[in-house]
């Protein structure tokens, strides 16, 4: 029996349709998204910012504590979860009210919250302007 074009367009539709479903109740496979509970206990700020793999985060020796009163750029973005945009913000603000008082003011930064503060706290310090620049 031969069907006439319209079913097999129809068909060929349905078909699709399925499969697609299909890809979708397995998970999502085009978008590459990753799923991470947050209300989970031992979901740290680092996971929720970056995902449930910490490893794509720079890694930094507990020696190398950067002050953020005279950090490069360079330096501020190989903060776990501080890229150059980031960065640049923290420059920008170090610049308009004449550096940082507390490493807590780093919370005043746009786009640097209590997760991300949290993820950096232990790698920053706050010293004068002039101890390690000469200024």
């Amino acid at each position: 029996m031969k069907l006439p074009k319209f079913a097999w367009i129809l068909l060929a539709l349905v078909c699709v349709f399925f499969a697609f479903c299909f890809g979708m109740s397995r998970g999502g496979a085009s978008g590459g998204e990753q799923r991470i509970a947050t209300g989970k206990s031992g979901v740290t700020a680092q996971e929720r910012l970056v995902g449930a793999d910490p490893s794509v985060l720079p890694v930094r020796s507990l020696g190398e504590i950067v002050n953020i009163n005279t950090a490069s750029l360079e330096e501020l973005a190989s903060l776990p979860g501080i890229g150059d945009k980031l960065a640049q913000r923290i420059v920008d603000y170090r610049e308009a009210h004449g550096g940082f008082s507390c490493v807590e003011a780093l919370m005043n930064v746009s786009g640097i919250g209590e997760g991300r503060y949290e993820m950096i706290r232990n790698y920053v310090t706050v010293e004068e302007n002039d101890e390690n620049t000469g200024s």
